[in-house]
């Protein structure tokens, strides 16, 4: 009777891992799927750029073309241009007048109200070669370069309107950058834990093409009207969890 008694939870403690696995790695990672392609939508269509279907080719409101992205169930998004690497970090270290960037405690103050900001997403090794600084405690893996600093703050006056112009060089993930006033600690699915609060954002950019030494970017802008603490973070499963974000302060 002992024997089969064990048996039998073993057999249940096996029933309930498949099961449990099941549902973790298949059905929420495609119910994931599904509401991120739903969510990336509205947005980019709330931006003013529209798709034709899942599988056609559309022209969006800049005049660059939507390309196919697989990993959220194979919906379209749009990837407004390619740029030089290299470009793309003479871009980054062009410091604007109106920018005054504090290495010492990873900040950046503005002084416009017109601002542009040029944001570089890549790995933590290639982020400490590029820029020679140590990257924040809290930053894990993947990190954002803001004008020579990684994860910088950003102090920003109220009512700014800030052009935000993002860049992968990250030579193996996709990543974008969105902005909202959820604080962190963010949770793996970050997506569904601040959809319903962000002010800005870009669909998911492949990687850089080192090969052909060419970067995807994409750009929007938004305006900061309340003074107040935001971030920007990526929202790809897994990254802003692990510290790919940084803090928006406006004053």
């Amino acid at each position: 009777m002992n024997r089969l008694f064990i048996i039998l939870i073993v057999l249940a403690v096996v029933v309930a891992g498949v099961v449990s696995y099941a549902y973790y790695m298949v059905y929420l990672p495609q119910q994931y799927q599904q509401e991120s392609a739903n969510y990336y939508n509205q947005q980019l269509q709330n931006m003013g750029y529209y798709g034709q279907g899942m599988m056609g080719g559309g022209m969006m409101g800049g005049g660059g073309m939507y390309h196919m992205m697989g990993y959220y169930g194979g919906y379209e998004v749009m990837y407004e241009s390619t740029v030089p690497i290299s470009e793309a970090i003479s871009m980054m270290r062009d410091v604007p007048s109106y920018a005054k960037v504090f290495p010492n405690n990873d900040s950046i103050i503005f002084t416009s109200k017109d601002i542009t900001i040029v944001v570089l997403s890549m790995g933590h090794k290639r982020a400490v070669n590029l820029t020679g600084y140590t990257p924040p405690s809290y930053a894990q893996h993947n990190v954002f370069v803001i004008y020579g600093l990684i994860n910088p703050t950003l102090i920003i006056p109220s009512g700014a309107s800030v052009h935000v112009v993002l860049i992968n060089l990250d030579a193996g993930d996709y990543h974008n950058i969105a902005i909202t006033p959820v604080s962190p600690p963010y949770p793996y699915y970050v997506m569904m834990y601040i959809r319903m609060n962000v002010l800005g954002m870009s669909p998911l950019l492949p990687p850089a093409n080192y090969n052909s030494g060419q970067a995807y970017e994409f750009s929007f802008t938004t305006t900061f009207s309340q003074p107040g603490t935001y971030y920007y973070l990526c929202e790809y499963p897994g990254h802003a969890e692990m510290g790919m974000y940084g803090e928006i302060v406006v004053m």
